[in-house]
């Protein structure tokens, strides 16, 4: 039953925020019946946040299914983008809704918790290499990193069609492997 309770309740709330309807706890057991009691028991004492970090944390756990059976010195960027593209993919829709409407959620503190354990030794010495220590520490690094992905999803995400992940790939490899500064700055003065 919480289960299917779950997906009713996530399934209104997307639906509300497609119709671009008010967002509330108090909406959604009007569209739904559901006590606001079972909702919380179901989600936690956060309301709409706790519904949105739930459909997060449920993408994340696919990502990170796949993403932990390797370690993180052996995924090049292309590799990256075969595991987590196709992944996104299959909740298209749901990110949609979220990065188009205003319960755009950030990634970045529930993926931090996730993957910095296993990155942690990785990230260290990213933070060693290029002497970023004192002022940055090597979870601030991974998180600049989620946050610089959330960024380029929520490109994907945002248009009314996406890219498939085979177009999208091109694009998304250019965009890690391509700096700031030269994919903004460089021909501008010259």
């Amino acid at each position: 039953m919480a289960k299917n309770t779950k997906e009713i309740v996530i399934r209104t709330l997307l639906n509300i925020a497609a119709e671009c309807g008010i967002i509330n706890i108090e909406e959604i057991t009007r569209r739904t019946g559901i006590t606001r009691n079972t909702i919380r028991h179901n989600f936690g004492n956060q309301g709409i946040d706790d519904i949105v970090a739930y459909i997060y944390r449920g993408i994340f756990q696919e990502i990170n299914a796949q993403l932990f059976r390797h370690s993180p010195d052996e995924i090049p960027v292309e590799i990256f983008a075969d595991i987590i593209l196709p992944i996104l993919w299959q909740h298209r829709d749901e990110a949609h809704i979220l990065v188009t409407s205003n319960l755009l959620y950030r990634t970045d503190a529930g993926a931090i918790d996730l993957l910095y354990p296993w990155a942690k030794e990785r990230y260290d010495y990213l933070v060693k290499e290029h002497q970023l220590s004192p002022y940055f520490s090597s979870r601030q690094l991974l998180s600049f990193w989620i946050s610089y992905l959330d960024i380029i999803f929520t490109l994907w995400f945002s248009v009314q069609i996406p890219l498939t992940p085979e177009k999208f790939k091109p694009i998304f490899i250019k965009l890690v492997k391509t700096s700031m500064y030269d994919l903004i700055y460089k021909d501008i003065g010259h």
